[in-house]
């Protein structure tokens, strides 16, 4: 398969960097079934998920480019807003793309199209508006101040950036108000200013890095103290703007939407429950590092399960105590200091076991350094990624490059590139 040129646009910013966290990606043939694609939903078993839960009940909002309503995999599955303009002109369509993951019907490709994790939950889209490729700190901050007041019981962030006062503020209002807050912890191909990114490292979000179809730590996430949990991010098919409705590609913008469904489910199983239980039984089911450390920077406490968040029968903890508080990301009421964590062995979880005509999940490579290893199946593919900000000068460039590190301190000019998604190839 061929990949189109990406045009990029660079601009000198001031402020702070807002990335959206998917990777560079390719084109799906939309006259292909995309079901097949899913490879996580055959590694966990979802018909026998979806027949404890279908995430019915729950809604996610979505803090994003916004969402194409209209696409086949969507209808009926987004909620109006309560601000206009949330439709995913703009925004190239990862917001469209996190939405099916999230919550997609499957109904397009003749019932072959993308089927989201909590198919029976809602999506709820906050659209943070570009301009030249470019948004603000400020948008992203009231969108979230937005759906904090929402009905929404999950906020879902597949955006990083550097610490802001404001951004910390809408994060804390949004959790007084009883949201659970999933956050991506970064991509290395756009990297955040001081290495650590926001709101994932802030206290009691769950922040959510990548693994492969073997299980294996995606080598493109960030590691660090601020990742607490892992789910599938690479080669992963989803709904987008192109002209054939599909798009392939990895990051960590994919695991923290398909780790927002699992909750969905879970947060539906158990309505009764608060965010803060809900969190503790994803961290308390996931799939262990298979070092036997039960938590480290790469997956975090593991890889998120949804069959064994589901019929977990552990003690889901008290309601009003967040268990990531003081031991994942920034300690309570103190600034981030920590940089990322240095390099490791590619860190894998132990998943579900495969289907039995599955082939045998690979095993990641001995370490003497502490990695650890992780079983999980796959055979498949969403959207690219995107690095957005509040800017002054925009200049636009063609061909493709990596941006250099953001400069350091605050208030700095630091570089800035956009990744606009490819276009989907017709067939």
């Amino acid at each position: 398969m061929s990949f189109s040129p990406l045009r990029l646009l660079r601009c000198v910013v001031v402020l702070v960097m807002v990335s959206v966290l998917v990777a560079v990606a390719g084109p799906a043939h939309a006259t292909e079934p995309i079901r097949p694609m899913q490879w996580y939903l055959d590694a966990w078993k979802i018909d026998e998920v979806w027949k404890i839960s279908r995430g019915q009940g729950i809604t996610v909002a979505l803090i994003d480019s916004g969402v194409n309503a209209d696409h086949a995999d969507l209808r009926g599955q987004v909620l109006p807003s309560a601000k206009e303009g949330d439709s995913d002109t703009q925004g190239k369509g990862h917001g469209t793309s996190m939405a099916a993951l999230i919550a997609g019907t499957g109904k397009g490709v003749a019932g072959q199209g993308v089927y989201g994790i909590a198919p029976e939950a809602k999506v709820l889209p906050y659209q943070v508006p570009f301009n030249m490729g470019v948004l603000g700190m400020g948008a992203m901050i009231d969108a979230i101040n937005a759906a904090a007041e929402s009905s929404a019981k999950i906020i879902n962030v597949s955006m990083g950036s550097a610490a802001d006062p404001g951004l910390a503020q809408a994060i804390a209002l949004a959790q007084s108000r009883g949201k659970l807050v999933i956050a991506g912890v970064g991509n290395l191909e756009t990297p955040v200013s001081g290495g650590r990114a926001y709101p994932a490292a802030y206290p009691g979000v769950l922040g959510v890095s990548s693994f492969d179809r073997s299980g294996t730590f995606w080598s493109g996430s960030y590691q660090g103290d601020w990742v607490s949990i892992s789910a599938p991010g690479v080669d992963i098919v989803s709904a987008c703007n192109g002209p054939t409705g599909y798009c392939k590609g990895s990051g960590t913008s994919n695991s923290t939407a398909l780790a927002s469904g699992v909750a969905a489910l879970v947060w539906s199983q158990h309505p009764d429950w608060t965010a803060n239980q809900v969190i503790k039984v994803l961290i308390d089911s996931a799939n262990k590092p298979s070092d036997g450390s039960g938590l480290d920077n790469m997956l975090g406490y593991g890889g998120i399960s949804p069959r064994r968040a589901l019929g977990w029968t552990g003690d889901p903890g008290p309601p009003d105590v967040n268990p990531l508080v003081g031991k994942r990301g920034d300690p309570p009421a103190a600034p981030a200091s920590a940089s990322a964590s240095p390099s490791a062995a590619p860190s894998a979880v132990s998943a579900a076991p495969a289907p039995a005509d599955s082939p045998a999940p690979a095993q990641a490579a001995p370490s003497n350094s502490g990695g650890s290893s992780i079983n999980l199946i796959a055979t498949g593919a969403i959207i690219g990624g995107v690095i957005v900000i509040a800017a002054l000068t925009v200049v636009v460039l063609r061909g493709r490059r990596r941006p250099p590190p953001a400069a350091p301190g605050a208030g700095g000019e630091v570089p800035y590139a956009y990744y606009p998604p490819p276009p989907s190839r017709e067939p």
